[in-house]
């Protein structure tokens, strides 16, 4: 009989570009017919409204929003360029030129001028059922993307998200707009405060989040500023983590510490926050529960955690005007970009842990009411990026974009460089023996002393370098912050200003009080020992110093 062909070898690099072709074929057959040729020279959007198939630009993952997809609520962003890429790749090794103080004054008009909106839900029309008002949001979503997307820096692109917003702010009878008041400009768009103020006829108060991360005469022009300059807003502030600022600012956040505080430390924000609330209400719903609710945080130390209040609300497409206080509950919705504390402010406001909480940006994914007291009730809205000129670097500081899908940290580096001596206050060495620091140099210097190396080749780890020095800025370890248009100039004006106490007994600057549950990971500090007697040196210079920012200039 004949022999059997002899097997022809089958390597494992064959094998995998089989697997790759397998799964590609499998993605085309979901998308139902929805994909199409892609262009290198133009960008192309499409989108299936029957099928629900959220926005798909080429320069985005295409990504089928179904009702029982895990990730529908995801952050997306337009895809960068490998030319882009490569570009400021080979920049990082460009010496960083430090810019004055008055570089850090950015207004709201820098980032948002008056042609920049965002996408507003459609009208509904009597003789709209649900499947055709699902298909004018697509189309209304896709030619707002369509126009807007060359001429804006990165911003959300699923339309899941935003319909989210849009239920908040037709549900609300309050709408808190929270941002992080380090990058505050970057993170209020004035086309939202036309939007709720003018359109909607709704009252709005601005919540400046984490106060206790920057001086209080800042915190004092911020409130000025955005008084002035938006009339008809409440501009609270407000601090969901008081006196963090009293621990080590470059030892324990740079050594990935976790510092907890009970909730109740918040209270005397929340308690201003009640205020502005009973000013708006004008006795129209009656708030005591609340305040007695906030008065026992300030008077008790026990802090119970309770999550059975929380609850999902089932979607509706159509667009409801509700009448302001209906039933005589009060409805307040909370707003924000990614980042920005909107769930640790409703933790903190409740003073109970009800929604969880974490670094990554667009941590809550859906639309989440929390019944505080049976007469007033918080919308949770999932946080989404506005569309603005605000460049990437500083998207991914003020907590916008997501470092873990950061592909290219360099330039975000160079911008905290500009403005910090970051060499200075890491204690680094120049790994070439050189004067001039570049990007590049600072994270190779940081990953030497980290001890961070790549598990091919044993070289230096430069990216996850760069990626944790971006975590420990978005934690409030290297003291990076905007200022408003003028601070600098006015600076001695701000330090006198009469709300500062006010503002100071919020930070909790003037009092120490205990920081629970510091917890080190084994991992942080195996891969931080070579760093503990530069650290055990700067300990003992900062228990001579409660302010922060005192601490910080030891350093230079």
């Amino acid at each position: 009989m004949p022999q059997s062909k002899r097997g022809v070898p089958f390597s494992g690099k064959r094998k995998k570009e089989q697997l790759q072709a397998k799964r590609q074929q499998k993605n085309q057959q979901n998308l139902q017919g929805s994909t199409s040729k892609k262009s290198d020279t133009h960008s192309q959007i499409k989108t299936d409204t029957e099928t629900g198939i959220v926005l798909n630009l080429d320069t985005v993952s295409i990504h089928e929003q179904k009702k029982d997809l895990r990730n529908k609520y995801v952050l997306k962003f337009q895809t960068e360029t490998k030319e882009e890429l490569e570009k400021r790749k080979k920049e990082s090794f460009e010496p960083v030129i430090p810019q004055p103080d008055n570089d850090l004054e950015r207004g709201c008009d820098e980032f948002f001028p008056e042609s920049i909106s965002f996408p507003k839900r459609p009208s509904w029309e009597p003789n709209d059922d649900e499947s055709a008002f699902d298909a004018k949001e697509n189309r209304y979503f896709f030619e707002y993307c369509k126009s807007a997307i060359e001429s804006t820096s990165f911003f959300d692109l699923n339309l899941e998200t935003w319909r989210q917003l849009w239920r908040v702010t037709e549900k609300a009878d309050i709408l808190f707009v929270i941002v992080d008041i380090r990058f505050a400009s970057v993170h209020f768009p004035p086309a939202l405060y036309r939007y709720i103020v003018n359109e909607l006829e709704k009252k709005m108060i601005l919540v400046l989040n984490k106060i206790d991360l920057v001086p209080s005469s800042v915190v004092a022009a911020w409130k000025d500023y955005f008084s002035s300059e938006f009339p008809g807003i409440s501009v609270v502030y407000f601090t969901s983590l008081p006196a963090y600022n009293l621990a080590n600012p470059t030892a324990s956040r740079m050594k990935g510490a976790k510092i907890r505080g009970s909730i109740k430390m918040a209270a005397e924000g929340a308690l201003r926050v009640y205020q502005e609330c009973e000013k708006i209400v004008e006795g129209k719903v009656d708030l005591s529960t609340w305040k007695e609710l906030i008065m026992q945080q300030l008077k008790s130390d026990f802090v119970e955690e309770l999550e059975s209040i929380v609850s999902l609300e089932p979607e509706s497409p159509q667009t409801q005007r509700k009448e302001l206080y209906s039933d005589r509950i009060l409805t307040i919705g909370a707003i924000g970009h990614p980042n920005v504390g909107k769930s640790s402010v409703l933790n903190a406001l409740t003073g109970r842990k009800v929604v969880s909480v974490s670094k990554t940006p667009g941590h809550t994914k859906h639309f989440q009411t929390v019944n505080l007291t049976n007469t007033v009730k918080f919308l949770d809205c999932p946080g989404l990026v506005f569309p603005s000129k605000a460049p990437k670097n500083l998207q991914v500081l003020a907590g916008c974009y997501p470092i873990s899908q950061l592909r290219e940290p360099y330039s975000a580096i160079r911008f905290m460089a500009e403005h910090i001596n970051i060499p200075s206050r890491l204690h680094l060495i120049h790994q070439s023996n050189e004067i001039e620091w570049s990007p590049y140099d600072i994270c190779d210097a940081w990953a030497v002393k980290c001890g961070f190396r790549t598990r091919k080749g044993g070289k230096s780890d430069v990216y996850r370098a760069a990626n944790k020095l971006l975590r420990a800025h978005l934690g409030g370890a290297l003291g990076l912050y905007l200022r408003p248009p003028n601070y600098t100039s006015e600076q001695d004006h701000w330090q006198r200003h009469p709300l500062i106490s006010e503002i100071e007994e919020i930070q909790a600057l003037g009092e120490r009080i205990t920081v629970f549950n510091k917890e080190i990971s084994e991992e942080e500090s195996n891969e931080e020992s070579d760093v503990n007697s530069d650290d055990e040196k700067m300990s003992e210079k900062v228990k001579q110093v409660e302010n922060k920012y005192a601490a910080l200039e030891l350093d230079d």
